[in-house]
């Protein structure tokens, strides 16, 4: 298993975040959201994910990164559950951070467990 979180496993073309919110299937869970989309791209990881935190609701960067690190942390201990479930399907996702406050990591880590099991479910039903 390997624990890593790679460059190449991020989304970062500004392409496919406007294809992502355009036409993408969501969830939510408070206090996070996720968006996903099926994909086609090359490379040796079955999805590429994105963390978002909107300035709008945390104006100080030093708790966006805190929120932004928990939700990076979360995923990465948590992907390999993922993509067992994905097998040669390829995945853009977005999770967006929807409360005021600073959660736990606990709750970030819980309700982000249930959307990525919710992801990998309605991503082997298509």
């Amino acid at each position: 298993m390997d624990f890593t979180f790679d460059k190449t496993e991020r989304l970062c073309s500004k392409k496919a975040l406007d294809d992502l919110f355009s036409g993408g299937k969501s969830k939510s869970a408070f206090p996070v959201k996720v968006i996903y989309k099926s994909s086609v791209y090359e490379s040796p990881f079955p999805a590429r994910v994105v963390f978002i935190v909107p300035k709008k609701k945390h104006r100080r960067a030093n708790k966006r990164n805190t929120i932004r690190r928990r939700m990076r942390e979360v995923y990465r201990l948590n992907k390999h559950k993922l993509y067992a479930s994905l097998e040669n399907r390829k995945l853009d996702i977005m999770f967006v951070y929807l409360s005021n406050e600073v959660s736990e990591y606990q709750q970030i880590e819980t309700v982000m467990c249930s959307l990525m099991e919710h992801v990998a479910k309605h991503a082997q039903a298509s």
